[in-house]
């Protein structure tokens, strides 16, 4: 039997309806996944060594748009995956012609006037926040506050490692007269002898800058760090400490646990061997799931991305201080390098 013409048509407006939908979607899906791109800030930079990287010179206000949360990593690079992001944090970058992330900088300090660098990864280079909330910026108010003369260079790169950082120092900070380093990263236990390596890159550092002040700074393990309930090794301050004998180490991890208090959420070990989500204040556990080495269980990822409010005080994903944090962070180098004695007369 054969269809009727109404029916024909009704299934052909149906069949275009569906085609737009399935279509609108797909286009507005596509759009998000666009809309969540970052702009490339980055590029090699081969007198730095094998891995050397840093920043691009002269970015103005170059887009960049991270997850705010914690996430593994494939949440940020797959884009099926980002597309479907509902926390996400917009932050910018420009950079001067030095391919550092602040304005522009004379050759040489002000008459009167200490220049300190602040070199690490992307907690130096203030990843998630506008420059004026990041730690090097917040470090020199803060210092100038204190009645201190200080100019703080912000050398922080993404996925920086310690060895380009050692090799900037030597190559770089020697013609902007610097006298102070901020060595501001963590042992990346990964690799041929990480902490030797480490070592090593301060050790180079130092070369160029024979006459410098040195300051290691440990950024702080955020309570969502999987890794560091499975793999981090503790006393890391102290393996460190066993190689370079002569430079102050600070690790910031319990000044924010000092700061956060019991308050907003964080990772646990639970009775049964899993991780749990737990409320810090009333000891609640909200949801556990077996461990993933050192990722986040995807049934974390998407509880997080559902409920804004489960979040951790002064980090706004599982490594990266939020902007009251960074407040916090430079308080406490700034009373480290005063104990120090680097503005004594």
């Amino acid at each position: 039997m054969s269809l009727s013409r109404r029916t024909i048509l009704r299934g052909a407006s149906a069949l275009v309806a569906l085609t737009g939908v399935v279509g609108g979607v797909a286009w507005q899906r596509r759009r998000l996944a666009e809309a969540l791109l970052s702009e490339p800030i980055a590029e090699p930079w081969a007198e730095l060594g094998p891995q050397g990287h840093w920043l691009r010179a002269n970015l103005r206000g170059a887009r960049m748009v991270v997850p705010d949360r914690p996430h593994r990593v494939e949440e940020a690079r797959a884009g099926e995956k980002r597309a479907l992001l509902n926390r996400i944090r917009r932050f910018t970058v420009s950079t001067n012609a030095n391919r550092l992330r602040m304005s522009e900088i004379t050759p040489t300090p002000a008459p009167g006037v200490t220049r300190l660098v602040a070199i690490g990864d992307s907690v130096t280079f203030g990843w998630g926040v506008e420059v004026d909330d990041a730690f090097p910026t917040q470090l020199e108010a803060e210092l100038n506050r204190r009645g201190h003369k200080v100019e703080v260079l912000n050398a922080g790169v993404p996925g920086q490692h310690p060895p380009t950082m050692g090799s900037w120092l030597k190559l770089m900070a020697p013609k902007l007269g610097v006298s102070g380093v901020i060595f501001n990263r963590r042992v990346a236990f990964s690799g041929h002898q990480p902490v030797e390596s480490y070592a090593n890159a301060v050790r180079t550092g130092r070369q160029g800058l024979p006459k410098a002040r040195f300051q290691i700074v440990l950024p702080p393990i955020s309570r969502f760090d999987a890794g560091s309930l499975t793999a981090n090794p503790a006393g890391e301050a102290g393996l460190i400490a066993r190689q370079i004998t002569d430079v102050p180490i600070l690790d910031l991890t319990d000044t924010f646990r000092a700061a956060q208090g019991q308050r907003g959420y964080g990772l646990q070990a639970t009775a049964s061997g899993k991780l749990g989500i737990v409320n810090l204040e009333t000891g609640e556990l909200l949801m556990e799931a077996p461990a993933d080495g050192r990722d986040l269980p995807w049934a974390f990822c998407e509880a997080l991305d559902e409920d804004p409010s489960i979040r951790e005080p002064l980090f706004f994903d599982s490594g990266h201080p939020d902007a009251e944090g960074f407040v916090v962070y430079a308080k406490a180098v700034a009373d480290q390098l005063e104990a120090s004695g680097w503005f004594s007369p």
